[in-house]
């Protein structure tokens, strides 16, 4: 390395060294015992660079265990080696950390900044090099050089007999075929070593589960990529001794995992019994595996264990070619379907405790099949929780970082194990304060998960470790389910989004055919219920009525109006209840968006005016005429104010604020939908086919185009939005979408842009676009009937599935 620092070495040791042939200069022989971690290097300043140029590493470089690693090694800044030479972790006293260095022999020069003592020890000179906050010990030694931060493990090697000594049988195999470049060589007797050892705790790694891994750290676009190989035995009931020898198939598991798995451990296989053989030796007995367990496994090629956040999962994936060979409604004493998959009960629960350790011992009553995946749980819900995440596409096989990691593994592996970032998090709360709040500051965002992939052979494996750094790749926004409630009545209106302003996020409304009104959370956790005296006519409206930010509910059934607050109670003197029906949708108008609302209430050929305080509002006089049959609509050109709607008689009505005619309009178009305001102008389809536009100053009708007597209309103030079913026209843009039976399109207006949503009722599926017709990535998500989106912290879509109201965020 840099800023090489010397020291003398006595003459009379390099000339002893120098005249016995018969020393034994392999550098593992020096390697102190008890030895964790490894490293063969030639070139220091690139191992250096490897670490330096690491972003998880530098990111963690603060950990307590690194700064000890940190502190022990400083010593190694004092060499600028270009030969073979090793570096070696061991553990001194209870779990202080010790640095060995073992290379070649060096002759180096004092430095007049350190203070150098010798000290004799064995008929040897062991030179003391103090630094300003560290000291190392080093020696040249019977043709090698070592030095160490511990003067014990250099005390230790110098009275080691090297003639017939050997590190570690194991080791020495991997290492004479592998050394080359930096090679890192982990312990791996106990799996759960290093990740404790990282934390700060030294629990003993004298378990079974393989004998050392081989790394070799490469570069890219990850947080950190390993590849390398593990050494097991077959003769010694290790772990790894489960998945020897066993021919691989393709993992498929991605394709139905959830990005927001806890862990995952998937074996593949092609002939079942390779694992069964497997089993025995390592229990050193017969295996009894069960008829329906082993049919299972005769039938697919892959098993895999997934850990949720509140469950877990047993996921098969039937072999190429492949189809269903259970009966399960012969099997199942009960089922029922969720979004659109059948979830069977089953009668005899399928038991795993056979084939412990490859997947823990359970009992797993429920299962459903999605594609080429038969999933087993403990609970329903779990299954649904799946069948949701592969709708919604937020599976690994969707990410652009898995895709991208996905080059650098091998496709086909005996053993994947996955684990997230939250799973670390939490196995790091034991750890020290200050390392704590470190690790938790990790964002799931940039490190999502640690991907170990093993291919087993003879007695070993090849090994491939990931871990994405999402940051890297474009990331398009994700849509992912937040919460759902099952309704146990019919849901007759709704969903609707209401903004939280305690929260700064959302919540859902819908009323059931009790004409009961619900409050649930963005997580599907009701808050309140609320009986109505009837159905709810067109939108719930959220207005802040006190100019304060708390947002309130107003509403009107056929019999009253509601002005509700965000707990559910009334507000003032509402509701207000008529003796004659509302027949059209309340109307609410803020003029000036000055919060001083007006709702307009439509009781066949009357209007009514009432204030926030559920008075009649004096101001407002509007001589009734023929039905009116379109909702009031408020529409602005300049200065000038409109109410606008149609009538019975097909006349336009466009009145003032007072209810005043404002402008006469003499055609009388047969209006086939509600109007709707765009460039200045009131515009509806008519019977006819045609496009009405109502100049609303002057009260001039213009007709264009010729549609389909279905075909629907929505528009704003910026956007006009034509539909034939999978035929969008944006602002005169067509746009095809996949062929279907779609429900009606609407447009709505966030902070983030104008977005129209949609629902397609064969494959149940719900699209949204952005203004200019594309489809935003990660859509369609599923849903039944009805789409409403909104946005205050995240961007809400909430959607029904029959009686299931459906919350995501886009």
């Amino acid at each position: 390395m840099r800023n090489l620092i010397a020291f003398i070495i006595i003459a009379s040791t390099l000339l002893s060294c120098a005249g016995d042939s018969k020393i034994n200069r392999d550098l593992i022989n020096r390697i102190p015992t008890d030895s964790k971690i490894i490293v063969h290097t030639d070139n220091f300043e690139d191992l250096d660079q490897f670490f330096s140029g690491n972003e998880l590493y530098s990111t963690l470089s603060g950990l307590s265990r690194f700064q000890e690693i940190h502190k022990a090694s400083s010593f190694l800044k004092d060499y600028d080696l270009l030969d073979d030479s090793l570096i070696a972790l061991s553990m001194e006293g209870k779990n202080e950390v010790v640095i060995t260095l073992i290379t070649s022999l060096i002759e180096k020069k004092a430095d007049s900044t350190d203070f150098t003592t010798v000290i004799k020890y064995n008929n040897v000179d062991i030179i003391k090099t103090q630094k300003k906050d560290f000291s190392y010990y080093s020696i040249n030694h019977k043709g090698v050089h070592l030095a160490s931060s511990s003067r014990l493990v250099l005390e230790s090697l110098v009275r080691r007999d090297v003639t017939n000594y050997l590190f570690d049988d194991g080791f020495e195999q991997i290492y004479n075929r592998t050394k080359s470049g930096n090679t890192f060589y982990v312990k791996a007797t106990e799996k759960k070593w290093l990740e404790q050892f990282l934390l700060g705790s030294n629990i003993s790694d004298a378990g079974n589960h393989a004998q050392w891994y081989q790394l070799e750290g490469q570069t890219g676009d990850f947080a950190l990529q390993l590849d390398g190989v593990i050494t097991y035995k077959d003769s010694l009931k290790m772990d790894h001794d489960l998945y020897n020898n066993i021919e691989v198939t393709e993992n498929h598991i991605q394709e139905i995992v959830p990005v927001s798995l806890r862990t995952l451990k998937s074996v593949t296989y092609k002939n079942p019994s390779q694992l069964i053989d497997n089993l025995r030796r390592y229990h050193s007995n017969d295996v009894k595996v069960g008829s329906q367990l082993m049919s299972i496994l005769d039938h697919t090629q892959e098993m895999s264990e997934v850990v949720l956040e509140k469950s877990s999962a047993l996921v098969f994936t039937l072999a190429p070619y492949e189809t269903i060979f259970m009966n399960l409604d012969s099997l199942s004493t009960f089922q029922f379907t969720y979004r659109d998959n059948r979830v069977y009960e089953l009668a005899h629960p399928l038991k795993t405790h056979a084939i412990q350790p490859l997947v823990q011992a359970k009992e797993y009553k429920f299962v459903t099949v999605i594609d080429q995946h038969l999933l087993f749980s403990q609970s329903a819900t779990t299954l649904e929780e799946l069948i949701s995440n592969y709708q919604n596409k937020t599976v690994l096989a969707e990410q652009s970082w898995w895709k991208k990691a996905s080059e650098s593994l091998s496709s086909s592996c005996s053993l994947l194990k996955i684990t997230s970032l939250k799973e670390f998090k939490d196995e790091a709360q034991n750890a020290a304060k200050e390392d704590v709040k470190l690790i938790n500051k990790l964002s799931e965002n940039d490190f999502p998960l640690i991907i170990s992939q093993y291919v087993h052979e003879d007695e070993y494996a090849h090994f491939h470790m990931i871990i994405p750094l999402a940051s890297n790749f474009s990331m398009n926004q994700q849509v992912s389910q937040l919460g759902s409630y099952k309704s146990p009545k019919k849901i007759i209106a709704g969903p609707f989004l209401f903004p939280n302003h305690l929260s700064k996020r959302h919540d859902v409304a819908f009323q059931d055919e009790d004409f009961t009104l619900h409050l649930l959370s963005e997580s599907g956790k009701k808050w309140w219920s609320k009986k109505l005296d009837g159905l709810i006519l067109g939108e719930i409206e959220a207005i802040d009525a006190y100019k304060n930010g708390r947002k309130q509910l107003v509403f009107a059934t056929g019999n009253s109006v509601y002005f509700v607050d965000r707990n559910g109670k009334d507000v003032n003197a509402y509701p207000v209840k008529f003796k004659d029906p509302i027949t059209q949708p309340l109307s609410v108008f803020d003029y000036d968006s000055r919060r001083d609302y007006r709702f307009l209430v439509t009781q066949g050929k009357e209007l009514i005016m009432l204030d926030r305080d559920g008075k009649t509002v004096d101001g407002f006089t509007y001589k009734k005429a023929d039905e009116i049959t379109t909702q009031p609509k408020h529409f602005r050109v300049g200065t000038k104010d409109f109410i606008a709607f149609a009538k019975a008689d097909h006349s336009i009505a466009l009145l003032s604020r007072t209810g005043g005619i404002r402008t006469k309009v003499k055609d009388k178009p047969k209006l086939n939908t509600e109007l709707f305001f765009h460039k200045n102008k009131a515009i509806a389809f008519t019977k006819e086919g045609k496009l009405m536009q109502l100049d609303l100053v002057n009260g001039n009708i213009k007709y264009t185009g010729s549609y389909r007597n279905d075909a629907s209309l929505d528009a704003n103030s910026k956007i006009k939005l034509i539909q034939n079913n999978n035929e969008l026209i944006i602002n005169g843009n067509a746009i095809s979408l996949p062929y279907g039976t779609y429900l009606p399109a609407k447009i709505t207006s966030l902070s983030s842009g104008d977005f129209v949503h949609l629902i397609e009722t064969v494959e149940h599926k719900v699209y949204v676009l952005d203004k200019n017709g594309e489809v935003l990535s990660s859509l369609p998500v599923y849903g039944k009937s009805k789409s409403a989106v909104a946005q205050s912290h995240n961007r809400y879509l909430t959607t029904l599935d029959g009686d299931d109201v459906i919350i995501y965020k886009w």
